[in-house]
């Protein structure tokens, strides 16, 4: 299970995790109370960051299972923040926020580039915890690169709807090509082909919604 980090190093982790998680809260109703209904917001952000929470503890504990198995209150340290896998607490993230955009009608990709600045900081937070610095350069790298299109991409030639959600899959584009080539595990390039995909379908009139 790898080393156990020092009392001081604890206290640092768990400082950070109050950090991203306020943090989390305050981006989140920041950036989408003026598109939604704040008491939606509001339930949708503490929802949304435990399954993230959740997501993550389970996913490390499942990665463990040898360590972990038939200890039960293992499970539910949460405050051991530093033992989170990130890729699981992004799936149920992004799983939840799908699901409340269905049932609450709202256009899901918009929501998500709407979304997109608290879930890069909820990201990046646990990055840093987790000291996972490859994770950390992607995530800098994509985030840098669609600032530089977040109020231009709606001119772009072959971008032709100017809907919103470009900068989700833009950003997620740029992330795992990125992590890719840090990482080199190629297949990974499937995920770029992926929300590629996303881009142009997503700026074609005849496709978006």
């Amino acid at each position: 299970m790898g080393s156990i980090p020092t009392l001081g190093t604890q206290m640092i982790n768990l400082i950070l995790g109050i950090v991203a998680i306020v943090g989390y809260l305050y981006l989140s109703w920041r950036t989408l109370r003026d598109n939604y209904r704040e008491e939606d917001i509001v339930a949708f952000s503490w929802v949304a960051l435990l399954f993230f929470l959740v997501g993550g503890r389970l996913t490390y504990g499942f990665e463990h299972w040898g360590d972990w198995a038939g200890r039960g209150i293992t499970w539910l340290e949460f405050w051991k923040i530093y033992e989170f896998n990130i890729w699981g607490g992004s799936t149920l993230w992004l799983s939840f926020a799908l699901l409340i955009s269905k049932d609450k009608d709202w256009k899901a990709w918009a929501f998500l580039e709407n979304s997109l600045l608290s879930f890069w900081f909820l990201l990046t937070m646990f990055g840093v915890i987790t000291r996972d610095w490859k994770l950390l350069l992607a995530l800098s790298g994509a985030y840098g690169l669609s600032l530089l299109l977040k109020k231009k991409y709606r001119s772009l030639i072959w971008y032709k709807s100017g809907k919103k959600g470009f900068l989700f899959f833009w950003f997620f584009f740029c992330f795992w090509l990125i992590f890719t080539f840090i990482t080199k595990i190629w297949w990974l390039l499937a995920f770029c082909l992926l929300f590629g995909m996303g881009l142009f379908i997503l700026g074609d009139d005849k496709f978006s919604k």
